[in-house]
């Protein structure tokens, strides 16, 4: 996802991934450990059920820890397309979740000029972090599940191979596998939603841009602020309101950005 960068704050963590700097903002700790709240509930209530007593805070920490490297991974497939086309960037996690932040936007040519990203360079680069992020939840799914441990995302594939499988007593390892499986196949999934700036958005954009000759970003708004419009009436209507006031959010920006092109139009 790309979006603004956040501040800089002197409680931010910064390290060095395969060369890129990393920057985690303590806002991203703190909300991603508020939306891991119910779920990490739901989970020692059921622990509960059958007599196994698992700390909150426990599952809290395996829920922030996932989060982390999941969404660390999705940045990470950007910033690596990104190095492909020999673009540097860094990348920031913070409370909306990640950036994969780009220096200079140009690349050598084969005459040795400098020109820009192209419509198709900017898709790959925009689809590098959902695919290299729903690899990671095919991994440690199909790991998973050859080693006879219960994944309900990938029970499909115990039932092909025939392999038994059954859920770990360990409610820690349980935890750990069903949060790095389904919370990297929902933020890919949510990603490649095409409203603007998500990555599904950027993806429509330069599809757009391709057919129409065009930089593709006032189609692309006008569809992210349809798109999001409807995708915060779903959510709604599954009663998840955070996820509603999201989307309904990402269509108001949308909105407002067609209203600041001064009469720029879709046709």
């Amino acid at each position: 996802m790309f979006l603004g960068e956040p501040q800089q704050s002197q409680y931010d963590w910064r390290f060095q991934l395969f060369g890129f700097p990393v920057r985690v903002t303590w806002l991203f700790w703190a909300v991603s450990a508020a939306l891991g709240y119910n779920l990490a509930m739901n989970f020692q209530f059921r622990y509960a059920q059958e007599g196994i007593d698992v700390q909150l805070w426990l599952l809290l920490l395996v829920w922030v820890g996932v989060t982390f490297t999941s969404i660390l991974v999705h940045e990470l497939g950007h910033a690596l397309a990104f190095r492909y086309f020999g673009i540097e960037s860094e990348i920031v996690l913070y409370q909306m979740g990640g950036l994969a932040i780009p220096g200079a936007g140009m690349i050598w040519g084969r005459q040795g000029r400098k020109r820009s990203l192209t419509h198709m360079d900017q898709i790959i680069v925009s689809a590098a972090g959902p695919l290299i992020q729903l690899l990671l939840a095919a991994v440690v799914g199909v790991s998973a599940t050859l080693c006879g441990v219960f994944v309900s995302e990938f029970l499909w594939l115990a039932d092909l191979l025939e392999i038994q499988v059954s859920r770990p007593r360990n409610p820690l390892t349980t935890a750990s596998i069903h949060f790095m499986v389904t919370s990297s196949i929902w933020w890919a999934v949510i990603n490649l939603i095409p409203i603007y700036p998500l990555d599904g958005g950027q993806i429509a954009q330069h599809v757009i841009g391709i057919f129409r000759r065009t930089n593709g970003l006032i189609e692309a708004q006008t569809l992210g602020a349809i798109v999001g419009v409807l995708a915060a009436l779903w959510f709604q209507s599954q009663h998840m309101t955070f996820n509603a006031i999201f989307f309904a959010s990402m269509a108001l920006s949308n909105f407002q950005a067609l209203q600041s092109n001064n009469g720029s139009r879709f046709w």
